[in-house]
């Protein structure tokens, strides 16, 4: 089975359009794993999340992109928007839940 994307989102980096897209997990001998894209203006960067249904792949897919779309605002200064609104409206980690105070999912 190939990859297949599942949702996407467009976020606003820095002024430019980024693309956030998580595939349909995939089942890979008793676990799941989501494969997530983010069209960063350098590059693609990709990433998996696992978990042990297709539902918990893609939840940590989401927390693992909203992780790193945070952290490039918070670590790396960069400005970070979606819908002109700082709040990004992923699911999140309460680890870093601070980081997107705004944030009700």
């Amino acid at each position: 089975m190939t990859d297949s994307i599942f949702a996407k989102r467009a976020f606003v980096v820095d002024g430019r359009e980024v693309e956030c897209r998580f595939y349909k997990p995939l089942q890979d001998n008793d676990c799941f794993f989501c494969k997530v894209e983010i069209d960063w203006p350098e590059g693609v960067k990709s990433k998996r999340a696992g978990g042990v249904d297709e539902v918990q792949a893609l939840l940590l897919g989401m927390k693992m992109a909203h992780v790193d779309l945070l952290a490039a605002r918070n670590v790396d200064g960069r400005t970070v928007e979606w819908l002109d609104d700082k709040s990004l409206g992923l699911p999140i980690s309460d680890v870093i839940r601070d980081w997107d105070p705004d944030n009700h999912i």
